[in-house]
């Protein structure tokens, strides 16, 4: 599967993506945790918007060493972020 690809399944987790390091800390937790205890925990976290990477992390009692330095998002996940957001975050993945 292509990068693009890979980003653009990353929105279907109902987790928000604000940067590179949002989207590699949801990958990291696609290794550690199970996909539907992802959108479960996303979903419960949700109030006006979607949660980040990190809230899901936390919820699931999960910990995360090191960090990386943000980098900008890439256009790709960007434009699709932005049409998941008019949308809706809680419309159909």
């Amino acid at each position: 599967m292509n990068e693009q690809a890979r980003d653009c399944d990353l929105l279907s987790f109902g987790v928000r993506i604000d940067s590179a390091r949002d989207a590699e800390q949801l990958r990291w937790l696609l290794a550690h945790a199970s996909a539907r205890d992802i959108r479960l925990t996303a979903a419960g976290l949700c109030a006006r918007r979607a949660p980040d990477p990190q809230r899901v992390i936390a919820a699931l009692g999960l910990e995360r060493r090191g960090h990386r330095r943000s980098e900008p998002v890439p256009l790709e996940l960007a434009q699709a972020r932005a049409r998941k957001r008019q949308q809706g975050w809680r419309g159909t993945p």
